[in-house]
């Protein structure tokens, strides 16, 4: 069960930085080459010196770990006083009504992944070893695991309800509020403290960094503080607990309409459309269903409205996977669409190079029109969060970046360092 325990971080001074909106990012592997560029001209200060330094090779890590020391040397980053829990606010607008997400950032202790810390994504091998060395220069947790967890109760959403002091951090950014309280209240740590040692937790976003951060312990186990990591703890049952979607998009596609709904029907039932206006409508509509995808042609401007039926075959293709990761719409997606219609394999590196994604934090023709390098658009529809419960807790995973967790928790906020060597008694 999850082991979580207060610590001392370091934030942005406020006699210093007065805006946060000028310095916190989103995680790193959401940004852009021209999103970092803008993030490096708003502030000398912008976390993204530190989160994704855009120096070459070696020195991306280097620089990186001079910036934070510099920094903490500058009092530009301050130590808390005292160890503390965060409890953060995300305000945001969904379906015309304002929502609270309440997340709590704590230090979490590292176990092996499947014990109490569940994955639900595959990872990529390069990913670690970027996250690995920055972990290695900076001796820090530079952003929060997001993690999530059940709870019908909502034990954190009643605590941060109590809060009666004004919040350390307050601003709206990308149209969401965050505000940010360190909790020092012991019985108030404790309590939740001892809420969660009953609970396992799911990796919403971090699989990558989880890894990373059970490596950099196995690695240097004399470091202190290396034994667990920073995350962020949401429950799953709050009502801004959101899963969208990540449609896919694919280049180098040599069929023609024609011979793409051929290859389709074995499957599908396939609805032909001029454009791709009336399938995202329907796959946005409030009677979509599982099984239901999308596919827009670009050159034959036309968009197909699939509807899977062959249910029965799923038993023979996945069998050594639980009821909810065979049905997984990206599953049947992956294997049934990608691979066996337009030929392109996610398991091999080669062919991923054909195949891109399309985060649906917008209505999916606003995004489109946003994308010019492509021939093919796959819609699709997220899984549920019990779901992503059941094959995590299943110990299988589904394809990377089957969900897409919104709103992200923005890098900044909170940065916990490691501290000195342990002394040996």
């Amino acid at each position: 069960m999850a082991n979580i325990s207060p610590f001392k971080g370091w934030r942005y001074n406020s006699e210093l930085i007065n805006d946060y909106t000028k310095v916190i990012v989103p995680p790193y592997d959401v940004i852009t080459a021209d999103e970092q560029n803008d993030y490096y001209d708003t502030s000398p200060y912008n976390y993204i010196r530190i989160n994704l330094n855009r120096s070459k090779g070696d020195d991306r890590y280097i620089d990186a770990a001079k910036f934070l020391e510099s920094w903490k040397n500058e009092s530009v980053l301050v130590e808390e006083s005292d160890v503390v829990i965060y409890i953060l606010s995300q305000s945001f607008q969904q379906d015309g009504r304002s929502v609270d997400r309440v997340g709590c950032i704590c230090a979490l202790e590292l176990t092996k992944l499947g014990d109490t810390v569940l994955p639900h994504e595959q990872t990529i091998e390069k990913h670690l070893d970027d996250r690995y060395r920055l972990m290695e220069t900076t001796k820090a947790n530079p952003g929060q695991i997001f993690m999530c967890y059940q709870d019908e109760n909502l034990v954190l959403e009643k605590m941060y309800a109590t809060l009666q002091n004004d919040p350390d951090i307050d601003c709206d950014l990308d149209e969401i509020r965050y505000r940010l309280w360190a909790v020092k209240d012991s019985e108030s740590i404790n309590q939740f403290k001892a809420f969660m040692s009953t609970k396992d937790v799911v990796i919403a976003d971090g699989h990558h960094r989880y890894k990373t951060a059970l490596r950099f312990y196995r690695n240097n186990p004399e470091i202190n503080g290396a034994d667990q990591v920073m995350v962020t703890l949401v429950n799953s049952s709050n009502p801004g607990m959101n899963v969208l979607p990540t449609h896919r998009l694919l280049s180098d596609v040599q069929l023609g309409i024609d011979d793409i709904i051929t290859k389709l029907n074995h499957h599908f039932d396939v609805e032909k459309c001029a454009g791709p206006e009336k399938v995202i409508n329907i796959l946005e509509g409030e009677n979509s269903f599982k099984g239901q995808m999308g596919i827009y042609h670009r050159v034959s401007d036309t968009g197909l409205l699939l509807n899977f039926h062959s249910w029965e075959v799923l038993n023979i293709m996945f069998p050594d996977q639980c009821k909810a990761a065979q049905e997984l719409d990206t599953n049947i997606l992956h294997s049934l669409v990608i691979k066996d219609v337009f030929g392109v394999d996610t398991s091999n590196q080669q062919d991923l190079k054909k195949l891109s994604y399309m985060r649906g934090n917008k209505p999916i023709l606003e995004l489109l029109k946003e994308e010019n390098n492509f021939d093919v658009a796959c819609f699709i529809q997220p899984p549920s969060l019990n779901e992503i419960f059941t094959i995590a807790e299943a110990g299988e995973k589904m394809p990377q970046k089957s969900t897409y967790f919104f709103p992200k928790v923005y890098s900044g906020l909170v940065t916990r360092c490691f501290s000195k060597l342990k002394v040996k008694l």
